[in-house]
């Protein structure tokens, strides 16, 4: 399959997916693969997704290729096969998922505050001084 061909099936399987339903929440595994495949440029075959996290991680190829089913199921991604290699790509848009995914951490457990989130991290001294002063920086340059 010419290149011209790989990208005309991409947009295609991209225009056909469906919506994302971004109130999934990734387990952890599944996390790291579709980190690893935003990171990556599409479309990243199962060899690539092996060398880039399942070495990392001490996983066999059943076990990716497990994580990669999952999440196609769930929508995240998307593949097509080109002789004996799939190729995946992503559908879900990393920078939504974890503005969702943040959003609703903060709503559960700090009841949206971001106070709530400061305090706690100050209490453990895990939010630094320079930190601290960044975010005073930030906050002086929005408002």
């Amino acid at each position: 399959m010419s290149v011209e061909n790989i990208s005309q099936v991409m947009a295609e399987l991209l225009e056909k997916a469906a919506p994302v339903d971004y109130s999934v929440r990734l387990p952890e595994a599944e996390y790291d693969v579709m980190a690893a495949i935003w990171d990556g440029e599409p479309p990243l075959t199962t060899s690539y997704l092996m060398q880039k996290i399942g070495h990392k991680k001490g996983w066999k190829a059943p076990t990716l290729i497990s994580f990669l089913v999952r999440l196609e199921d769930r929508g995240f991604i998307t593949s097509f096969k080109n002789g004996k290699e799939r190729y995946y790509l992503p559908v879900a848009d990393k920078k939504t998922y974890v503005r969702l995914v943040t959003e609703n951490f903060i709503e559960r457990y700090h009841g949206n505050s971001f106070v709530s989130i400061l305090n706690s991290l100050y209490e453990d001294k895990s939010l630094g001084d320079e930190d601290i002063d960044a975010l005073l920086d930030w906050l002086k340059s929005r408002y």
